[in-house]
């Protein structure tokens, strides 16, 4: 059973404190209803075992509702004995000043792993004729490099002053009980987007860069590109939603000159769509979550021997495989030109919870546990056609085990596929 190499250091720890899944809002406890959200700091020492790290240690720590209530600072610092590490910071929903919808978040990650899996390159030694990471291509038909990879970026997101996003009230506030929302919905009472839900513009400056070592060759995969998304968030509470929909348009263009991995241009769309089946004598909620996405990078080009000469870096645009899409493989396992992803997932809060009664286990607040089974497919492919949406798909699917501390939610994610097995951990769901 392989283990994705930072799922329990910096991403993981980024759960572990009241980082909002939904812009302009905060969470309150149904207990805590009439209180204001005063700054707290919070600090969390961790250690883990993994194949890249090794013995892992590191710490982080989060200022929260500061300097507004529905601002999150935080930071974390992680290191193996392999000399693998993670260094992180962001600040969540940052209200940019003089504006009222104008918000920003921005993020930077400095990473090293040792002796990555990575699906790259064409003609590698005894996969001639053959891409990495291609629908069709060989599982084993990868590169072992150590990595570094640098990411900044700042997301942008202004609410539109219509449906649930209008009036005065900018930063609405989920009031849940035991993790179920009891008032301040945002979505599920229409499919029209003057009536009901929150429409965001999103703008998302990204700067990253990759830097591959086998043995003394380096070899460096960059890119500086812009996304430019509308959102519309119809679900009713987005941390754990019971009802509604939701859609994601992007386009995303690379503004880089140099090189065979820059000027591209890629769009994407997603749509999901939460059915609510009701509660029962031994569950408190049920739902079943769908979720369809797909992508296409607009150029792309290569030479007679399949070597890029215009595409993105195998991280970027089309890609399935690793946290969020196909989690049953590893990490950009697939990448290529269009994409197409199916997810569905039915998720059950039951009414037995256990943990709660832990004495050791309070500080956690910990709101509800819920178990979900989930099913997955998809694909890449060198063409956007027909054949893209039901030929040759990927499957995979597992089990997944979640729970909200206080108003956070966390994720482990087994995955089953026919290249084996993973666990994944993450905060919020995957879609």
């Amino acid at each position: 059973m392989k283990f994705l190499p930072y799922s329990f250091c910096v991403l993981f720890f980024f759960s572990g404190f009241d980082t909002p899944l939904s812009a302009q809002s905060i969470t309150k406890l149904a207990q805590a209803e009439d209180q204001a959200l005063l700054p707290e700091f919070n600090w969390l020492p961790y250690a883990f075992y993994t194949e890249s790290f090794g013995l892992g240690v590191g710490i982080g720590g989060a200022v929260s509702s500061w300097p507004a209530e529905e601002t999150t600072v935080l930071g974390d610092i992680t290191l193996g004995t392999t000399g693998s590490y993670t260094i992180a910071a962001s600040i969540s929903q940052l209200r940019i000043p003089g504006t009222k919808r104008l918000y920003m978040t921005p993020f930077f990650m400095g990473r090293r792993y040792q002796d990555q899996i990575l699906y790259n390159g064409s003609n590698n030694p005894g996969f001639e004729g053959e891409r990495a990471g291609s629908n069709d291509s060989s599982p084993d038909n990868f590169l072992l490099a150590d990595q570094w990879d640098n990411q900044f970026e700042i997301m942008f997101s202004y609410l539109l002053p219509i449906g649930d996003g209008a009036g005065d009230e900018v930063v609405n506030t989920y009031i849940v009980e035991y993790g179920i929302l009891k008032k301040g919905a945002t979505g599920g009472k229409s499919i029209h987007p003057m009536k009901s839900g929150r429409t965001s513009i999103l703008i998302t400056p990204e700067w990253r860069e990759q830097t591959l070592k086998q043995q003394d060759q380096e070899v460096p995969l960059n890119t500086t590109n812009v996304s430019y998304g509308l959102e519309w968030d119809n679900r009713d509470y987005p941390s754990n939603p019971a009802s509604g929909s939701y859609f994601l348009f992007e386009y995303q263009k690379d503004y880089q000159s140099d090189g065979a991995l820059s000027g591209w241009e890629a769009v994407a769309g997603e749509f999901e769509k939460i059915f609510d089946i009701g509660s029962s004598e031994n569950t408190r909620q049920r739902v079943i979550a769908v979720d369809f996405s797909t992508n296409f990078v607009l150029n792309w080009e290569e030479d007679a021997e399949g070597n890029p000469t215009r595409r993105p870096p195998q991280y970027e645009a089309a890609t399935l495989g690793g946290l969020y899409r196909m989690r049953g493989y590893e990490d950009s396992r697939f990448h290529d030109r269009a994409a197409v992803y199916y997810s569905l997932e039915y998720r059950v809060i039951p009414v037995w919870q256990p943990l709660r009664k832990v004495e050791w286990l309070s500080f956690a607040q910990i709101q509800y546990w819920q178990w979900i089974l989930f099913a997955e497919a998809g694909r890449v492919s060198g063409q956007y056609d027909s054949e893209l949406f039901y030929k040759d798909l990927h499957y995979d699917g597992g089990l997944s085990l979640r729970g909200m501390l206080h108003t956070s939610v966390l994720r482990l994610d087994v995955a089953i596929s026919e290249e084996g097995s993973r666990v994944v951990a993450m905060y919020g769901h995957p879609f």
